[in-house]
C-alpha cells in the first residue's frame, strides 16, 4: 500500500497514454497501477469475445442467431 495522497497522484506517461484509450485503457492502467496482472487473461478473453461478437453480427447469415441467443 502506498502512503501517497490520492489527490496528489500523477499518472506515469504510460498510464496517461492508456487513459486516453477510453474504458479499456482505464482498465489496463488500473491493472498496471494496482499490480493485478492476474486479471489480464480474463480481460483479454472478454475483449476477444466482444470483438468476435461484433464481427459475427456483421455477417448477415449469422446475425439472426446471435440476436436470438442474446
Amino acid at each position: 500500500m502506498s502512503t501517497q495522497d490520492p489527490a496528489s497522484y500523477e499518472p506515469t506517461r504510460v498510464e496517461a497514454w492508456l487513459l486516453r484509450l477510453g474504458t479499456a485503457g482505464a482498465l489496463l492502467a488500473m491493472l498496471s497501477r494496482g499490480g493485478r496482472w492476474w486479471m489480464l487473461p480474463l480481460t483479454l478473453l472478454f475483449l476477444i469475445a466482444g470483438v468476435g461478437l461484433l464481427f459475427l453480427q456483421s455477417i448477415h447469415y449469422v446475425a439472426p442467431f446471435i440476436y436470438m441467443v442474446f
